[in-house]
C-alpha cells in the first residue's frame, strides 16, 4: 500500500513537469506558400499522342491567371492554387461551339502533374516543368 501511495505521489509530481516541457504550438506559423508564376513546359496525353504546350501563370494569392499556348494558338486561363492543389480552366472554340477544358494538378516544387477533363467528353494525364 505504501508503494502504491509513493508511486501515485511521484506521478503527480512528474506529470506536470512533462506537460510543461513540451513545446507550445506555434500560433503564427504559416505554411510554405507556393508561387507558380512564370512559364512552364507542359505535356498532355491525347488520343493522338503527346502534345507539347507552354503555360504562363500569373499568381495573386490563391488566384491564378495566364495563358496556355499550343500549336492551335494562345488561350487565356483562370483558376486557383490552394496549398499545392492547382485547378484552372480554359475555353476553346470548336467550330463555333465553346468547349471548356478543366485542369487539376498537384504542384511539387518546379514540377506539377495531374488530369484534365475535355468538356465532359474525355480526360487524360498531363505534366509540367517550370522553365529555367
Amino acid at each position: 500500500m505504501k508503494r502504491l501511495l509513493l508511486l501515485a505521489c511521484v506521478l503527480m509530481l512528474v506529470t506536470p513537469v512533462l506537460v510543461l516541457a513540451q513545446d507550445p504550438p506555434k500560433q503564427d506559423a504559416k505554411p510554405d506558400t507556393i508561387d507558380i508564376s512564370g512559364a512552364w513546359d507542359m505535356s498532355i496525353d491525347t488520343p493522338q499522342g503527346q502534345m507539347a504546350l507552354t503555360v504562363t501563370f500569373k499568381q495573386d494569392g490563391e488566384k491564378v491567371t495566364g495563358t496556355q499556348t499550343s500549336p492551335m494558338g494562345e488561350t487565356p486561363l483562370q483558376g486557383t492554387l490552394v496549398g499545392n492543389e492547382l485547378k484552372y480552366t480554359i475555353t476553346i472554340d470548336m467550330q463555333g461551339q465553346q468547349a471548356t477544358i478543366s485542369f487539376g494538378a498537384k504542384v511539387d516544387g518546379a514540377a506539377m502533374s495531374g488530369v484534365y477533363e475535355f468538356a465532359g467528353m474525355g480526360s487524360g494525364a498531363w505534366t509540367a516543368k517550370k522553365k529555367q
